[in-house]
């Protein structure tokens, strides 16, 4: 069963993806808003999962699912995985 909060937040972050402008690629300003706040996280990795994120996201998936991956192949929390999906629709052009 979901919490209260994180129902929330993932709502939060689908709603961020459904209201994204159009963006292009760009992995500096991706690496930007990331890199300060996941230092134990390697640009190679956050770029990487970012292109996973993108390319599942054009494959169909829903962006609550692609949470769901990223907390799995990084094992980061759900916020984090929320603000790694967010930034790869946004600065990625998902």
């Amino acid at each position: 069963m979901w919490s209260v909060p994180l129902r929330a937040l993932i709502a939060g972050a689908a709603m961020s993806v459904a209201f994204a402008a159009p963006a292009t690629a760009d992995a500096d300003a991706y690496l930007q808003v990331l890199q300060d706040r996941y230092t134990s996280l390697t640009p190679q990795q956050l770029l990487s999962e970012g292109r996973a994120v993108c390319n599942a996201i054009s494959n169909g998936m829903h962006s609550t699912d692609a949470l769901g991956m990223v907390q799995n192949h990084l094992g980061v929390s759900v916020p984090a995985a929320g603000d790694i999906v967010s930034a790869a629709v946004v600065h990625l052009g998902c």
